[in-house]
């Protein structure tokens, strides 16, 4: 698998890198190599003056259950090519922990959002898989962003 990997180059024509490890479980880890590389990306938005910007929360969904959301704001969009082949929908950004943002409406907001739902009553060890799945997600998105692991913000909803 390594080996395929080395060879798999990016849209920009620039060569895909290997994650970490854990990067092996991620869907986006074949995806992105349809799009252009994470420095490229980067570089248009920066070009582009696009503040490029991730917001990570936990929202209630209803009484018995809540969700860590992801919300990447201000994305290009290509960059939004690549987060909705990977799960993320198009959306309003959200206000606070109990308004969700609305799904489906025009991109000129540029927030794309991904949930990760669980039951309040769930299982601790689920919770923990839930957090180390957001890990992996902020591992694979920070080299996109343009100030790198600067435009990570958790607890912190987007203005």
């Amino acid at each position: 698998m390594d080996r395929l990997l080395f060879n798999m180059t990016h849209r920009c024509g620039h060569r895909q890198l290997p994650g970490a490890s854990a990067f092996d479980r991620h869907e986006a880890r074949f995806i992105r190599a349809a799009f252009s590389c994470p420095h490229c990306l980067a570089e248009l938005a920066r070009r582009s003056m696009l503040d490029t910007r991730v917001f990570v929360n936990l929202r209630q969904q209803a009484s018995d259950g809540l969700a860590f959301v992801i919300e990447v704001a201000d994305a290009s969009d290509e960059l939004g090519e690549l987060l909705a082949s990977t799960g993320y929908h198009s959306n309003r950004k959200t206000l606070d922990e109990m308004s969700p943002g609305i799904r489906g409406l025009l991109h000129d907001d540029r927030f794309w959002s991904k949930e990760m739902s669980f039951a309040s009553d769930a299982d601790p060890r689920q919770v923990v898989e839930i957090i180390d799945r957001v890990k992996l997600e902020m591992t694979w998105l920070e080299p996109y962003l343009p100030l790198g692991a600067e435009a990570i913000e958790y607890c912190t909803f987007p203005l």
